[in-house]
C-alpha cells in the first residue's frame, strides 16, 4: 500500500512539473507572426475559419478547437497559449501511461520505473515545452499521435473481438480523424502504426501453430478504423493535396539531417550546436542500451518496435518530401515522445552494476541539456521571439498624431493588429504580386495622408524579394531609425511635405580622394523633442570606389560632447552601397534624426562625416577652408 501511494506521489510530482515547466513565463513574450495568425484566425465564425484554412498550410481542427477555448478563457496571450499548455501536459500524462504499457517492470510491488522516466523526460523536453508555450497546433499534433499510439497499443494487447474492441476502434479512429484535421504530417504517424501493426501480424501469421485467425484480427482492427478517417477525411482530401501538392523530393545529405534533426529532439530550438553534442550522443547511447536490452525477449523487442517505428517512419516521411531544413523540424514533435520512450527502453528495467550505472549516467545527460536548453529559452535574449508587442507599445507611446504603418511583407497584419487597436492606420504590402508602377502609386498616396510612416520589415525577402517597398521609402522620405526586434526589423521614416531635387546649400567638399559633397539640404532647424531633422545629401565620385563607407550624422551640444541624437547608414537607406555608385552621377541621399523626447531646450550642431564600414574609427579626411577635420559642420539646430 505504502509504495503504491509512492508511486503515485511519483508520478503526480512529474506532472506538476510538467505543468510549472510550461507555465513558468507563459505570456512574458509577445505573439510572434504565426501566433498573430492563429489568434485572429480563431477570432472568425465556423464557416470562415472552414474557408480560410482551404487556402491556408494547415487544416482547421486547432482553429475551431482554439474558438471554443477562448469562449472561456479569453483572447489574451496567456490565456489563447493555455490551450496549447494543457494539451503538451496531456502529452505528458498519455506518454506516462504508454511507458507504462511498453515496459511494465520494475523493481518492488506495483512500481513502474518505466512509466515515471517515460513522464520525467517528456516533462523536461524543450521541444515539448516549446511548443506548449506557443499559439499554433504543433502541441495538439503531438498530443494526438501519442494518444492515438496508446490506443493502438490498448486495442493490441486487449483484441478479443468484443465490444470493448469496438470502442477501441471507434475511439482510435476518431482520434486519427482529429490527427489529419490538425496538421498534414499526421500521415506520417499512420503509416508508423500501419508498419508496426502489419508487422506484427505477419509475426503472429508465422509464429503461430496452429494458425489462428488473431493475425488477421489485429490487421483488421486497424484497416477498419484507418478506412473509417479515411471516410471522415474525404471532404478535405481534395485541399490536402493542392496544399501539399502531391510532391515527393530529396532533402541533401540524410547524414546531416539526422545530425540536425535528432540535435533538435534532444535540445529544441534554444540550445546552440556546439552544446547539443553531447546530451545527442547520450541519447544516441541510450538507444543502443534499449536496443542490446531487448534483444533476448521476443515481446520486449515488440514493445521496442513500436516508440522506434514512430520515431524512424516520420523521420523518413520528412526527407522523402524534402522538407528538411530547420524550419519544419516542429512537424517532429510528433516523435518526441517516442524518443522518450527509447531512451527509457535503455534504463528500465533497472540493473545494477556498469551497464546500470552507465544508463543513469547518459540519462543524466539528457537531462541536463535539456536545463540548458530551458534555461536558454526563459531567460536568454537571444532566443527571445518578434516582439510585435514592443513595436506597437512604441508606437502607442509616441502618440504621433498623424502616422501610418506599413507592414512589408503584409502577412504580418493578423499579429500587428491583435496588439494596435487602429487598423485604418496600417498598410499590408505588398498585396499580390509586387508591381512596381502599383506599388510606387499605393506608397504615394499612403505618404500623401501621413507625415511620418513607420515600416515593419518580415518575411519581405520572400514576397518582396527585390525590396521595392523599402527603396521607394528610402528615396521619397527620410529615415531616422531601423532597429531590430529579435528578426523584425522596425524603420521610423519622416515624410516630407515636397521632394528635395535641388541644394539649398552648394559646397564642393572633398570627402577622402575621390568623394564630394556637392551640396545638401536641412530642413526645418527649429524643431521638437519627438520631431525628425530631414536631411538630403547630394555626393558624386570622380573614381569607382572598392570600399563600403557609412554615413555619420551627429547632433551635439555647444560642448561638443556625446551626440544627444545620431543616425549612421550606409547611403540610401543601406541600399545604394559606396561600391555601386556611378562616377560623375549625383546621389541623392535622404537621411532622419529623431530627436529623442527627453533632449533639453537648447542650440545644437549638426555634423556630418565618412567612415570604413569595417572600422567606425576610420573617418575619412574632410578639406574645408579651415583646415582638415573628420566631421563637417552642417547646420544650427533649435530645440525648443
Amino acid at each position: 500500500m505504502g509504495n503504491q501511494l509512492g508511486r503515485r506521489l511519483l508520478l503526480l510530482a512529474v506532472l506538476l512539473l510538467a505543468f510549472a515547466l510550461r507555465l513558468h513565463r507563459l505570456e512574458a513574450q509577445s505573439f510572434w507572426n504565426d501566433e498573430g495568425n492563429s489568434a485572429r484566425l480563431s477570432e472568425r465564425p465556423i464557416p470562415l475559419i472552414i474557408e480560410g484554412t482551404a487556402s491556408d498550410v494547415h487544416p482547421p481542427l486547432y482553429y475551431l478547437l482554439l474558438r471554443g477555448w477562448r469562449e472561456g478563457v479569453g483572447e489574451t496571450e496567456f490565456g489563447l497559449r493555455a490551450f496549447s499548455l494543457f494539451v503538451g501536459l496531456g502529452t505528458v500524462a498519455v506518454t506516462m501511461a504508454l511507458g507504462k504499457r511498453l515496459y511494465p517492470v520494475g523493481r518492488g510491488k506495483g512500481s513502474n520505473w518505466g512509466m515515471l522516466l517515460a513522464g520525467l523526460v517528456t516533462a523536461v523536453s524543450p521541444p515539448l515545452i516549446y511548443y506548449s508555450q506557443e499559439t499554433r497546433m504543433y502541441a495538439l499534433l503531438a498530443f494526438l499521435a501519442v494518444l492515438s499510439t496508446w490506443l493502438l497499443r490498448l486495442a493490441i494487447d486487449d483484441l478479443r473481438l468484443t465490444i470493448d474492441d469496438l470502442r477501441l476502434t471507434i475511439g482510435y479512429a476518431l482520434v486519427v480523424t482529429a490527427g489529419l484535421y490538425t496538421h498534414y504530417f499526421f500521415p506520417a504517424v499512420v503509416l508508423g502504426h500501419g508498419l508496426y501493426v502489419g508487422g506484427l501480424a505477419g509475426y503472429a501469421w508465422f509464429r503461430s501453430r496452429p494458425r489462428t485467425r488473431l493475425p488477421l484480427r489485429l490487421f483488421g482492427f486497424w484497416l477498419l478504423a484507418v478506412a473509417a478517417a479515411g471516410l471522415a477525411y474525404l471532404p478535405w482530401l481534395p485541399i490536402f493535396w493542392r496544399q501539399t501538392g502531391g510532391r515527393v523530393g530529396g532533402g541533401g545529405s540524410p547524414v546531416a539531417f539526422l545530425r540536425e534533426a535528432g540535435g533538435w529532439l534532444v535540445g529544441g530550438e534554444t540550445l546552440p550546436a556546439a552544446q547539443v553534442v553531447w546530451p545527442l550522443w547520450a541519447a544516441l547511447a541510450l538507444l543502443l542500451l534499449a536496443v542490446m536490452r531487448q534483444r533476448a525477449h521476443a515481446r520486449r523487442r515488440a514493445h521496442l518496435l513500436l516508440p522506434l517505428l514512430l520515431l524512424l517512419t516520420p523521420l523518413t516521411f520528412m526527407f522523402a518530401s524534402g522538407a528538411t531544413q530547420p524550419q519544419y523540424f516542429k512537424f517532429l514533435g510528433v516523435t518526441v515522445p517516442f524518443l522518450a520512450l527509447l531512451m527509457v527502453g535503455g534504463v528500465a528495467p533497472w540493473r545494477r552494476g556498469v551497464d546500470g550505472a552507465l544508463a543513469v549516467l547518459l540519462l543524466l545527460v539528457v537531462l541536463w541539456g535539456s536545463g540548458r536548453s530551458l534555461h536558454n529559452l526563459y531567460a536568454n535574449p537571444a532566443y527571445v521571439r518578434a516582439d510585435y508587442r514592443g513595436i506597437a507599445a512604441r508606437i502607442v507611446a509616441e502618440n504621433h498624431p498623424n502616422a501610418g504603418i506599413i507592414l512589408d511583407a503584409p502577412n504580418q497584419w493578423e499579429v500587428f493588429t491583435y496588439y494596435y487597436a487602429d487598423a485604418q492606420r496600417v498598410y499590408p504590402l505588398p498585396l499580390g504580386q509586387p508591381q512596381p508602377e502599383r506599388l510606387a502609386t499605393q506608397l504615394a498616396d499612403i505618404a500623401a495622408r501621413h507625415d511620418r510612416l513607420y515600416a515593419i520589415f518580415w518575411g519581405e525577402a520572400q514576397r518582396d524579394p527585390e525590396r521595392l517597398v523599402e527603396r521607394w521609402l528610402d528615396e521619397h522620405a527620410f529615415k531616422a531609425t531601423d532597429e531590430w526586434y529579435q528578426d523584425v526589423r522596425f524603420v521610423t521614416y519622416a515624410v516630407p511635405a515636397v521632394a528635395a531635387t535641388e541644394m539649398e546649400t552648394v559646397t564642393a567638399v572633398p570627402f577622402g580622394p575621390h568623394i564630394i559633397l556637392n551640396g545638401y539640404t536641412v530642413r526645418d532647424t527649429t524643431l521638437l523633442p519627438g520631431d525628425i531633422i530631414q536631411i538630403t545629401l547630394f555626393w558624386q565620385t570622380d573614381a569607382p570606389l572598392q570600399q563600403r563607407y557609412k554615413i555619420f550624422l551627429h547632433l551635439v551640444d555647444e560642448d561638443g560632447g556625446l551626440p544627444v541624437a545620431q543616425r549612421d547608414s550606409e547611403p540610401g537607406g543601406g541600399l545604394n552601397l559606396t561600391t555601386i555608385w556611378t562616377p560623375g552621377e549625383v546621389v541623392i541621399d535622404n537621411h532622419g534624426i529623431l530627436i529623442p523626447a527627453d533632449t533639453p531646450p537648447g542650440q545644437y550642431t549638426l555634423l556630418l562625416g565618412l567612415y570604413d564600414i569595417a572600422d567606425a574609427t576610420a573617418r575619412l579626411p574632410i578639406a574645408t577652408a579651415v583646415g582638415v577635420v573628420d566631421a563637417l559642420p552642417l547646420a544650427e539646430v533649435v530645440v525648443r
